[in-house]
């Protein structure tokens, strides 16, 4: 899927070193504008592919990092997330606050275990290897960042308006980790397959939809405080990142493989 773009950045960076100015710097400093070179090309996933990725996930990272570091020392994020936590509580009705219960529970451990059970039988049956590796990066990569995050800060939960009691820390918020990685992934995979897969774009926009609607009903619920939300998608899209730049990857070079193979 981004082949292409990748391709296209990569042919534009070539460009740039053939210019003279360039070229006289490579004469002048032959390793530094090799090693520029070989980040910058699409040779292999050493290349271009780890370049953006590194800079995403340091992107990523530094987010996530200003919400943890606000989360401890900042008084307004305290007062942010206890103003929006009692706005909702005092909306809250006990049709759509039980309605939220139960449609949040597909986002518990039990409930992302058997859908990544699910898919990734059919991955197999598929013989989908490629997307199952992607997968179980993005799912059990984010599930044990999440464990070990909670036990690092031992944020607690805001009890005073919470639906119900959970026994595990707040920050960050598990639920929504896992709807991003996990159905962030099915989306990804379903627009790679769109042309083998019917509604697709109803199907995506589903995937979507799930991630959006489990982080706002942990915040509903009372269980979450919105900077959980906020660092649970983005500690879930750190390796939703990684698994697509595998996966990416994994195509690309099983794509080079069957050319040459073919030329052979």
């Amino acid at each position: 899927m981004f082949q292409k773009p990748l391709r296209f950045i990569s042919e534009t960076i070539d460009k740039c070193f053939a210019l003279p100015g360039m070229r006289e710097l490579e004469q002048s400093y032959p390793r530094l504008v090799h090693f520029f070179r070989l980040r910058l090309g699409m040779q292999n996933f050493l290349g271009l592919p780890l370049t953006l990725l590194m800079g995403i996930s340091i992107f990523n990272y530094a987010l996530l990092s200003e919400i943890s570091e606000n989360l401890v020392n900042s008084p307004g994020m305290k007062a942010v997330d206890s103003s929006i936590g009692l706005f909702l509580y005092h909306l809250r009705t006990e049709p759509l606050a039980r309605a939220f219960y139960y449609f949040t529970q597909a986002g518990s451990v039990t409930g992302v275990m058997i859908t990544s059970g699910l898919v990734a039988a059919l991955l197999l049956f598929q013989k989908k290897w490629h997307y199952l590796v992607a997968l179980l990066i993005s799912v059990l990569g984010t599930g044990t960042s999440v464990y070990f995050t909670k036990l690092y800060f031992h944020r607690e939960r805001p009890l005073d308006v919470a639906y119900y009691q959970v026994g595990t820390f707040s920050f960050p918020s598990g639920h929504s980790a896992e709807a991003l990685s996990l159905f962030g992934m099915l989306a990804f995979i379903i627009l790679l397959e769109k042309n083998n897969i019917r509604w697709y774009r109803y199907w995506t926009g589903l995937c979507l939809a799930y991630i959006l609607l489990i982080g706002f009903s942990r915040i509903y619920l009372g269980v979450h405080f919105v900077s959980d939300v906020a660092g649970g998608y983005l500690l879930g899209s750190l390796w939703l990142t990684l698994a697509i730049a595998v996966l990416e990857y994994l195509v690309l070079h099983g794509h080079t493989t069957a050319s040459q193979l073919a030329k052979n």
